[in-house]
């Protein structure tokens, strides 16, 4: 009998792919802020200030994201070790 259902990825492919998303996702966030901050420049009154709220919001997740690269060599460790413990 044919398997139809595939075997999942091994875990070390998928941490890679899901370091890769994330780094990803701070070099978008980097190029929304540039993009906000550029914007904001030519405004003034409550549409600067509005703009320049987003920016802080981007920053925040931008700083978040960072948090989770940095500690990205603690969480591996910690997923790898879960896999070794007997059930």
């Amino acid at each position: 009998m044919k398997k139809i259902v595939p075997d999942p990825p091994p875990l070390e492919s998928t941490l890679n792919t899901l370091e890769c998303r994330l780094a990803h996702a701070v070099e978008l966030l980097r190029c929304a802020t540039a993009t906000v901050y550029e914007s904001a420049d030519a405004l003034q009154g409550p549409p600067r200030h509005l703009a320049m709220a987003g920016m802080h919001l981007i920053t925040q997740a931008h700083l978040v994201l960072d948090q989770m690269l940095d500690q990205w060599p603690v969480l591996q460790q910690g997923i790898k070790g879960e896999e070794t413990l007997p059930a």
